[in-house]
C-alpha cells in the first residue's frame, strides 16, 4: 500500500490591498503569467500580481452589482492582450480587454515552455554583447492605470443573477449559468478584438439555479459542459456537428446543492495508468493516451464525490464514432454517457462545501466551505482484490487547517503555481490560494512533514 505524504498548510501571504467587502473567487491566468484574478461584491474585478502579491489593475465600472465570477480567455498564439469574462448578480456578464505588450514575450515563453514536446524552443533575441535579451518583467500597478482595462462588451440574456461563467479549454466557447436555472453557451464570432459575440444555445434541463460549470476538454469528439444545481444534480452537454446543444449525462447522488465542479488533470491519469506490457523498444513516455478524465464535485450535503464514466457496451458491425479514420457521415452520432460515483472522499467538513480543486502538478485535491477549513486528499493504492486484478485506490486526508479566515466562510479554493522569490527557497513549485467573505485572498504554502504524524487522521479529517 502507498503511503500518503502528510503535509503541514502554512501561510504564505495576503494579496494587498484587500477588498472592502466579501470576495468570492479567485482565478489564476491560465497562459502561464503570474496573474490571478478576484471576482467581488463591490462590484470590481481585482487583478493580483503572484510574484509579489500586490495589486496589479482593477477592473470596475461594468457592472451594477456583485461580481459573482470571473475567467480568463485562454491563449492559443501570442496576442499580447489580456481578456476576461466576468458574471455579476445584475443579470449580465462582461468582456474586458487590456492590451499589454510587455506580456507579449512573457506570454510565447509560458506557452512554448507548457509544451514540453515542441521541437521549436521559442526564439531568443541577442544583444550586441552576445547575451540573451532578459524577457520583459511584469511591472506592479499600483498607479492610476484602473482604466487600462477596456469594457469591450456586456452580454445579456439571462433573467437573474450570473452565477458562474468558464472558458473552455480551445477559447472557443464562453458559458454561463445563472438564478434563472439555465445555461447559455457564447461564441465569439468576430476577427479577434471585433467583440462579436453570438448566442449557440441556451439550456434549461436544470429545475433551480445553476451554481457552477466546468469545461471537459476534447477527446478528439468536441468539448463537453459540466453544470451543477441547487436541484442536487450534474448534468453534461454537448453539441453536434449541427451545433445544436443537448443534454448526454445527468449524474445524481448528492442529497444538496452541488456547488463546484473539477476535472482530473492528466498528471493524475497518469499516476494510475496501467500500460499492457509491450517491449523496451515500444514502450515510451509518448505511447500514453489519456482517455476521459474523472469528475469531481462538492456539495451542500458535506462530501465530495468523485464520478467516472460507464464503458459503453461494444457495438459489433457498426463503424466507431472514435475511429478519426473513418468519415463523419459514416459514424453513429454522439451517443448519452453514462457516469457512476465510484468514491466518496472522507469527511471533513461540517457545513457546505463551496469549492473543490484538483491539481495540475501534483493530482491532489483542494476543498473549503462554510466551515472555513482548507483540506487536502491524496489518492493512493491498496494493493488488488486478486492476482492480476485491477490496482484499488482510496482517498486519505493529508493536511487540514482549521480557521483560514477566521470566523468567516471561504467562498474559493484553487492550486496555483508559485511565481514568487521564497519559491526557489523551499523548492515548492504550488500553492493554495483560498477567497474569503472577510474579501481578503490569501496565499497557502504546502509543506511535507518529514515524518508522519503520531496522531493518525481519522476517516473524519480530525486527530483521534
Amino acid at each position: 500500500m502507498a503511503s500518503p505524504t502528510h503535509l503541514r498548510i502554512l501561510p504564505l501571504a495576503e494579496f494587498k490591498p484587500a477588498a472592502a467587502s466579501r470576495a468570492w473567487v479567485s482565478i489564476p491566468n491560465p497562459n502561464g503569467l503570474p496573474l490571478i484574478a478576484t471576482a467581488t461584491s463591490d462590484k470590481t474585478v481585482r487583478v493580483y500580481s503572484l510574484r509579489n502579491f500586490a495589486l496589479h489593475s482593477t477592473l470596475e465600472g461594468g457592472h451594477l452589482r456583485s461580481v459573482r465570477s470571473v475567467a480568463w480567455k485562454p491563449t492559443v498564439k501570442n496576442t499580447g492582450t489580456l481578456c476576461l469574462a466576468t458574471g455579476s448578480f445584475d443579470a449580465t456578464m462582461g468582456i474586458w480587454r487590456r492590451r499589454e505588450d510587455r506580456f507579449a514575450d512573457v506570454e510565447e515563453k509560458a506557452i512554448h515552455t507548457e509544451n514540453k514536446d515542441d521541437d521549436d524552443p521559442p526564439e531568443v533575441e541577442i544583444m550586441s554583447d552576445g547575451a540573451a535579451k532578459p524577457a520583459p518583467r511584469i511591472q506592479n500597478d499600483d498607479s492610476d492605470n484602473d482604466d487600462d482595462w477596456e469594457f469591450a462588451l456586456v452580454l445579456e440574456g439571462h433573467d437573474s443573477e450570473v452565477k458562474n461563467v468558464a472558458y473552455s479549454p480551445s477559447g472557443q466557447w464562453l458559458a454561463s449559468c445563472s438564478r434563472d436555472k439555465s445555461i447559455w453557451i457564447w461564441e465569439e464570432i468576430g476577427d479577434e478584438g471585433d467583440d462579436e459575440f453570438e448566442t449557440i444555445a441556451v439550456l434549461q434541463e436544470h429545475t433551480a439555479d445553476v451554481k457552477c460549470v466546468s469545461w471537459r476538454r476534447d477527446d478528439g469528439n468536441g468539448e463537453v459542459l459540466a453544470s451543477g444545481s441547487y436541484d442536487d444534480t450534474i448534468r453534461f452537454f454537448k453539441g453536434d456537428d449541427e451545433g445544436e446543444w443537448s443534454c448526454i449525462a445527468l449524474l445524481e447522488g448528492h442529497e444538496g446543492t452541488v456547488w463546484s465542479l473539477d476535472w482530473e488533470p492528466e498528471v493524475s491519469q497518469k499516476m494510475f495508468h496501467s500500460e499492457p506490457e509491450k517491449s523496451e523498444s515500444t514502450s515510451t513516455e509518448k505511447d500514453y493516451s489519456p482517455g476521459i478524465p474523472r469528475l469531481i464535485s462538492s456539495s451542500a450535503d458535506c462530501t465530495i464525490r468523485v464520478w467516472t464514466k460507464v464503458p459503453p457496451p461494444p457495438q459489433p458491425n457498426k463503424p466507431s464514432y472514435f475511429n478519426p479514420g473513418i468519415p463523419s457521415t459514416m459514424r453513429p452520432p454522439p451517443s448519452n454517457e453514462t457516469w457512476e460515483c465510484t468514491a466518496t472522499l472522507p469527511k471533513a467538513h461540517d457545513l457546505p462545501i463551496y469549492s473543490t480543486s484538483w491539481s495540475k502538478k501534483s493530482g491532489r485535491v483542494a476543498s473549503t466551505g462554510g466551515d472555513g477549513k482548507i483540506v487536502i486528499y491524496e489518492e493512493t493504492t491498496k494493493g488488488r482484490t486478486r492476482v492480476g486484478g485491477e490496482i484499488e485506490r482510496e482517498w486519505v486526508i493529508v493536511g487540514i487547517l482549521a480557521g483560514g479566515h477566521g470566523p468567516y466562510e471561504i467562498n474559493h479554493v484553487t492550486w496555483c503555481t508559485r511565481f514568487d522569490s521564497a519559491k526557489a527557497e523551499d523548492g515548492e513549485e504550488e500553492m493554495i490560494v483560498t477567497t474569503g467573505d472577510d474579501g481578503v485572498v490569501r496565499a497557502w504554502a504546502i509543506e511535507a512533514l518529514k515524518q508522519e504524524p503520531t496522531v493518525p487522521f481519522t476517516e473524519g479529517g480530525s486527530a483521534s
